[in-house]
This record gives C-alpha cells, structure tokens and sequence, in this order.
C-alpha cells in the first residue's frame, strides 16, 4: 500500500489512469500480491503461447500426412508394445519416402536440362 499527498495526485499529468483511490487526507494505491503473481503467470504463459505457436504448426503437417497417408487415426493392431512397433514402422516409413522424395528433386537440379529436340552424342 502506498501514500501519496493529495497535492502531488493533482499535479499528475496520469492521474486519470492511475489506480489511486481518493481518502480523506491522501490518495492510496493498494496492489495485492495475488494480482501481481498472476499477472507475472499471465505473461510466461503469452511467451509460451508464442513459442509453442511455432513448433505446433511444424508439426502439424506431419500428423496430417501420417494420418492420411498411413491409417495412423485408427490403428489395427492392440496392446502397448504392438501399437508402439506399429506406429514406429509408419513413421520410419514416411521418414524414407520424404528422404526418397528430397533425393530425387536434388537429382532433379543436379541433372541439367536437355534443349528440347537435341541429343547429346556421344564421342566413340
């Protein structure tokens, strides 16, 4: 709790956005620790919120595409150890076609192009 005098609350230039309340002989602003402990949790949970942002939308995708690609929403097989092979052969799975995929588009680039209508010949 803190006392201000009321000749300094009436030279402020803030003072009507300032949380002071009016008594008797002074201005009292009253802070409560609950309010300060949650407004501090307030804002590691915003810098999370912000951080998690990212990571959620990078994986998103890739739930997405084991989901679709693989029959990973409805799993065929039950008991821990079984669903944790299963699940581990689709994602190693999807791991190799999207390795498969990136190698054939650097081959892609590395190859260069050929003009339409010519063939290289070779020397003999």
């Amino acid at each position: 709790m803190a006392h201000f005098p009321k000749e300094a609350c009436a030279m402020c230039k803030l003072k009507n956005q300032c949380y002071c309340k009016e008594q008797k002989k002074d201005y009292v602003v009253r802070i409560n620790l609950k309010s300060i402990e949650a407004a501090k949790q307030r804002e590691k949970i915003e810098c999370r919120r912000e951080e998690d942002k990212s990571k959620r939308a990078a994986i998103e995708g890739t739930n997405s595409a084991l989901k679709r690609g693989h029959g990973f929403s409805k799993l065929r097989v039950r008991r821990l150890v079984k669903c944790r092979v299963n699940v581990g052969l689709k994602v190693l799975t999807q791991n190799f076609k999207r390795f498969a995929r990136y190698m054939l588009e650097r081959a892609k680039k590395a190859i260069p192009k050929i003009q339409r209508g010519s063939v290289p010949i070779l020397a003999q």
